[in-house]
């Protein structure tokens, strides 16, 4: 029987189900720390996850009516492209509370792994396959299928067992990365999808865009644009952030940031003025907290000033905002 205080870690878990599926980017922060107080959360807000995805196959057959008219007029079938807007607030929490009680039946083979900021973990999906994840990384594996994995946010380094029958494969999204058996590293922010290989061969969107990356090549997407990029990258320098280390070629400091903001578990906001300007070179991780944001910016050439909201990179001279 549940204790009062499993009761409200299950309230508290529903909760924030909810507010991160109804699109809170902005309280990441808040859920990663709530995560991080107590092995319980993860566990908890793990079967929430599983639950929903056993209840989507029921949706299409639901039927919510106005509550003022009962008339079959009123009645209306849950679409798909809409559930999320019906099932928000109460109704979604009644219908999580109600599948718990029906028992593990219902619940399906998914969960989710969740890494709060700076923080980092291995996940083994058989005995040839292996996901690093990065801070601030969210992702579903599949307990009955080790050949799938999908990246809802962060960043991840893949080596994949190889099987030419059954590919392993990446969802982000509403894109895919196909793979036989690969090295390759992976991130997804809300603007875009960078896919970098270190060995073997990886497919994005093998039904739609086909693009074949090897070894040494990079990948961009980013939303609002009409083209792919994909460009040269040091091999060396693909997932070297698992070792401590950090390497670049002309890319934005926007890109920096967002990878020093997921190794050091701190957050880094990039002026207008420093944004687009390229960065190459390496950059060694070997600590975390003020003093390691400090010693970046002679590095990186620029200044960062801490705040409330985290780090402010601007330019070294002081120029702009």
């Amino acid at each position: 029987m549940a204790t009062e205080a499993q009761d409200i870690i299950q309230a508290r878990a529903i909760e924030w189900h909810i507010r991160l599926r109804n699109g809170g980017d902005d309280a990441w922060e808040d859920f990663a720390a709530w995560l991080a107080e107590d092995p319980q959360h993860a566990e908890a807000y793990d079967a929430i996850e599983r639950v929903d995805h056993a209840i989507e196959p029921l949706l299409p057959d639901l039927v919510f009516r106005e509550a003022a008219n009962d008339s079959d007029e009123l009645a209306t079938p849950l679409s798909r492209p809409t559930r999320r807007w019906f099932l928000s607030g109460g109704a979604l929490a009644a219908a999580i509370v109600a599948a718990f009680a029906l028992g593990p039946s219902l619940i399906s083979s998914r969960y989710n792994v969740v890494t709060g900021p700076g923080e980092r973990r291995t996940v083994a999906l058989d005995p040839g396959t292996q996901v690093v994840m990065n801070g601030s990384t969210r992702m579903t594996f599949d307990s009955k299928d080790a050949r799938f994995a999908e990246l809802a946010q962060g960043e991840a380094l893949f080596r994949i067992r190889h099987d030419s029958v059954h590919p392993f494969v990446l969802k982000l999204g509403e894109n895919r990365v196909e793979d036989a058996g690969t090295v390759f590293n992976v991130v997804r922010s809300p603007s875009e999808v960078r896919v970098a290989v270190a060995e073997g061969k990886v497919i994005y969107n093998p039904d739609r865009d086909r693009i074949v990356l090897d070894p040494g090549q990079v990948l961009a997407d980013r939303d609002g644009s009409t083209r792919i990029r994909v460009t040269r990258v040091p091999v060396q320098g693909v997932g070297s952030w698992e070792k401590g280390g950090l390497s670049y070629t002309g890319d934005p400091m926007s890109q920096v940031a967002g990878d020093l903001s997921r190794a050091l578990g701190v957050r880094i906001i990039v002026a207008p003025s420093v944004t687009d300007r390229p960065f190459s070179g390496s950059i060694v991780l070997n600590g975390k907290g003020p003093e390691q944001v400090r010693r970046l910016e002679r590095a990186l050439n620029v200044r960062l000033e801490q705040g409330p909201e985290g780090w402010t990179m601007k330019p070294a001279d002081g120029a702009g905002r």
